[in-house]
């Protein structure tokens, strides 16, 4: 017998062997993948509730699945117990702000397993929708940052933004050159085509336009009836990193021209050769408005008003994002403090312009950042690059929540 023949005998013995093997047992607290408890076991919030699911357990004699719930500074209370032939429960005695640790568990006729490993989550009033450019999606996060609801395929998702008038998202798709309208369930779109690639898109609500800024420099605006209503030239291309901010109180466009060191300033109902250039920034990219423009550039971030006015906020500072959160009048930046040496991220008081710092060189590369507003407790969601997490932080600055796997150019929504 030659050596080929011999290490085939070998291995189809061994492969045999193994398939008249018996299936360790899940249940058996030496199982090397269980250690005997349930596993698998995922968390989702949905509306005012949390969705509890796990992996089956194959074995006989399952009675039911007990499900148990540890509140802070409680102890653990079972909430539910389902029939073997289901593996998920639905919790809808859970309040906003509160954090709920869950665990799974099996009796069997004869056994009771361990308690599963643990997962926790804080239910909040609003999910967060996320567009990751580079990973062609929107995805749907919980309210504390930890949970991906649930993902569409998108193929070059550039910005986001909620239409109110008809409760649709307004996505402008950058390579395919389309608004689409998404539903908040991402179940239903709606597709316009456009006649240049999209960079930017905002919303005015009031009159449900929605503006968008595009690569060879037109502004477009399309009515909620799905039309173009004009094509204005703005007499020059734009750049990859221009981003677009409608302004509510002024009524009007501001647009960054990252290249040539400007920003713009056109009105709604004005003409295009009425536009306001406002100049002696360093590389502006990131662009917030609300009855003037916040402007972040690579030294610092400003105040500007649509005549021109310019107030310096910060300092010496690579601005890497700026977010309004208008219910509680702050803006919010992230950045890189060159004085202090470390990555930042913070508010500004709109009114005052005192600033908050509450993320001060504990994490680094810190960018798209992205206020979420509620009366109680507020926060912020932040990207961090190389690492491609979003942090979610509490209104004290207080980590909350993470998820991996986004990527860079991100934009965010709240519903």
């Amino acid at each position: 017998m030659n050596t080929r023949t011999i290490t085939g005998f070998i291995l189809s013995t061994f492969i045999f062997c193994c398939s008249d093997r018996e299936p360790l047992n899940p249940l058996d607290p030496n199982n090397p993948n269980t250690a005997g408890k349930p596993t698998g076991l995922n968390l989702v919030p949905i509306q005012k509730a949390v969705q509890i699911s796990w992996d089956p357990v194959n074995v006989t004699g399952i009675l039911y699945y007990s499900i148990f719930r540890k509140e802070t500074g409680q102890t653990s209370l079972l909430i539910g117990n389902v029939s073997a032939e289901l593996t998920s429960y639905l919790d809808t005695s859970v309040h906003y702000y509160e954090s709920y640790a869950y665990r799974v568990q099996v009796q069997t006729e004869t056994y009771i397993s361990p308690l599963s490993d643990s997962k926790t989550i804080t239910i909040g009033p609003y999910n967060i929708y996320v567009t990751d450019f580079w990973d062609s999606s929107i995805r749907i996060v919980s309210w504390d940052g930890n949970y991906t609801i649930a993902s569409y395929p998108s193929y070059s998702p550039r910005d986001i933004c909620l239409r109110n008038e008809d409760n649709r998202f307004c996505v402008a798709d950058y390579y395919d050159k389309k608004l689409r309208l998404l539903t908040p369930s991402l179940e239903h779109m709606e597709s316009i085509d456009l006649p240049d690639y999209p960079l930017d898109l905002d919303v005015d609500q009031d009159e449900g336009i929605v503006y968008i800024a595009t690569r060879n420099g037109l502004l477009l605006s399309i009515n909620s009836n799905q039309k173009i209503l004009e094509e204005r030239s703005l007499g020059m291309s734009l750049s990859w990193n221009t981003q677009l901010s409608f302004d509510p109180k002024i009524r009007g466009c501001w647009i960054s021209v990252p290249d040539s060191n400007f920003v713009l300033y056109i009105a709604a109902n004005g003409s295009t050769n009425n536009i306001k250039i406002i100049n002696g920034f360093n590389y502006p990219t990131a662009i917030q408005t609300a009855g003037a423009a916040w402007v972040a550039d690579s030294t610092g971030l400003y105040n500007v008003t649509h005549l021109g006015e310019v107030d310096t906020i910060l300092v010496n500072m690579l601005i890497t994002d700026v977010a309004i959160d208008t219910m509680n009048n702050r803006c919010y930046f992230s950045g890189y403090n060159y004085t202090e040496q470390s990555w930042q991220a913070g508010n500004i008081d709109m009114n005052t312009f005192v600033k908050t710092i509450l993320v001060d060189d504990e994490k680094s590369y810190l960018y798209n950042i992205f206020p979420i507003p509620d009366e109680k407790t507020g926060g912020f969601l932040i990207q961090q690059a190389y690492t491609w997490k979003l942090l979610r932080y509490d209104g004290m600055g207080t980590l909350i929540g993470e998820s991996a796997g986004f990527n860079s150019r991100l934009s965010f929504q709240i519903y």
